[in-house]
């Protein structure tokens, strides 16, 4: 009886661990607006995480990228998002004020240890982001660009 009820709580870890890798393998992202700032932050991030740095550099603003040099940008743009840790991007908000958009979403990092025992971890990263030429384009980040001027989001 004690072996049978072995075998059920090994096939039962089984299952959980097979299906979590599963779920985490195969989930999509939900493509927002196209030409909107969420839509634009979701490319951006979408390139840090899968290695298109240079991507990711032509969605940030001219008056950033002028101040910041493509190999500045690919030293501190893999530190905001680290594609081995990242389980789920959530859009949290988003304004547009005038000619300025405000974009915030939250990541969120699931550690799992054996037994059974998880920890999630939550961040919020805002994003200011400008038109230029009917784009919108990335101004500014809550974590840092090294080479980003002075800081409006606190």
């Amino acid at each position: 009886m004690i072996k049978i009820l072995g075998y059920i709580v090994i096939a039962f870890l089984s299952a959980l661990v097979i299906g979590s890798i599963y779920i985490s393998t195969t989930r999509q992202n939900e493509p927002l607006t196209e030409g909107s700032p969420e839509r634009t932050v979701q490319i951006y991030i979408d390139n840090i995480l899968n290695d298109r740095s240079i991507e990711a550099y032509e969605l940030i603003a001219k008056e950033l990228r002028d101040n910041c040099r493509y190999s500045e940008f690919i030293n501190t743009s893999s530190l905001s998002y680290d594609p081995y840790e990242v389980e789920t991007i959530t859009l949290v908000k988003s304004e547009i004020i005038n000619d300025e958009a405000i974009v915030t979403v939250e990541k969120s990092t699931i550690e799992t240890s054996i037994p059974l025992e998880s920890t999630e971890r939550k961040s919020r990263q805002t994003y200011i982001l400008v038109k230029e030429d009917l784009e919108w384009k990335i101004l500014e980040t809550s974590f840092p660009i090294h080479c980003a001027k002075d800081s409006k989001i606190r």
